[in-house]
């Protein structure tokens, strides 16, 4: 979250009132999705699920309203003169820190223009001058094999954090909704169903000579990812297996009918789980690093058939079997 945002506003509006005034301001996973079919219905929907969260430094706004934050469509109160600013509508990532997030029952698809917009809370202060926290942006078919978009640390071209966003309009049209808008055509890819957003605000915070240069700068703050070319895709399988808490490991694992949730037992950084799904002869499908909460593995695509999860911290290592209908 942005430090001091009322009072940046604040300068803003005597700023436009009178250039004779200014003010200075103290703010895992993994699924093998398959082509869908050419005549499937495309549609608009916010993201629905996070599958993986690490946290950065520096800042912890709206982690108690998170997930709910992050998932649906952007805040409709939002514009460039006066950005989101309740924990209720965003949730910052925190210097370096990263999120995973994306739809259980649908993929995007490279179609005509952007294929989906990430939403952060930047403004517009003193005029023009922006206030950016940018992050990288990089899409995955599996959850684990992503691609990342070329960005430029100058400009912040391709980066998300760049662009205010416009409440009032439409968040399936990136032509007048703001935010920052992605085409999977940019990268060669033709359909996606993870997006990963990685926190690069530290590029504008340890230069003093960058042009978005601010002291304040904290962290990219996520409001919301919205996709305009989506298209339906059914679960398929579902897994059997109890709730078991391990021992050394010190991790719980639930599994639902679409996935497994791998809770580490410990909130020190230093003891985060890495949780890896194998098949029976021995190849990595999906994994999920630094597992300090919890991590969501999807396993509704993958191929029916007996898997095993591996859980590892600080040395141990158990396994569980997993079997996939």
């Amino acid at each position: 979250m942005k430090f001091f945002v009322i009072i940046r506003l604040f300068c803003a509006s005597l700023y436009a009132l009178s250039s004779a005034f200014a003010c200075s301001a103290i703010v895992c996973s993994a699924i093998v999705c398959s082509a869908p079919a050419l005549h499937a219905q495309v549609f608009g929907a916010g993201a629905d699920t996070v599958f993986s969260v690490r946290w950065g430094t520096g800042q912890s706004f709206g982690r108690e309203q998170f997930p709910r934050n992050v998932l649906g469509l952007p805040d409709t109160s939002a514009r460039a003169d006066r950005p989101a600013v309740t924990a209720e509508a965003v949730c910052s990532l925190g210097l370096g820190g990263e999120i995973i997030i994306g739809w259980k029952n649908a993929m995007l698809l490279n179609r005509t223009g952007a294929d989906f917009t990430v939403f952060e809370n930047v403004f517009l202060y003193f005029g023009e001058r922006r206030y950016a926290e940018p992050a990288k942006v990089a899409v995955s078919q599996d959850g684990v094999r992503f691609v990342e978009f070329p960005f430029d640390s100058l400009s912040l071209r391709g980066c998300a954090g760049v662009t205010p966003t416009n409440g009032d309009k439409s968040a399936f049209n990136p032509n007048v909704s703001g935010g920052d808008s992605f085409d999977l055509a940019v990268i060669g890819m033709d359909s996606v169903r993870f997006i990963k957003i990685t926190d690069v605000s530290q590029i504008v915070l340890n230069s003093p000579q960058h042009p978005f240069y601010d002291p304040t700068i904290s962290g990219f703050d996520l409001d919301a990812v919205v996709g305009v070319s989506l298209v339906f895709t059914p679960r398929t399988t579902s897994v059997v297996l109890e709730h078991q808490n391990t021992s050394a490991v010190q991790a719980s694992v639930i599994v639902g009918e679409n996935g497994i949730v791998v809770q580490s037992l410990s909130l020190l950084p230093q003891e985060s789980v890495r949780a890896e799904l194998y098949t029976l002869l021995g190849s990595c499908v999906a994994r999920a690093d630094d597992v300090i909460s919890s991590a969501f593995i999807p396993t509704d695509a993958l191929p029916k058939g007996a898997y095993f999860l591996v859980l590892r911290r600080n040395g141990y290592a158990e396994t569980r079997k997993i079997m996939v209908w």
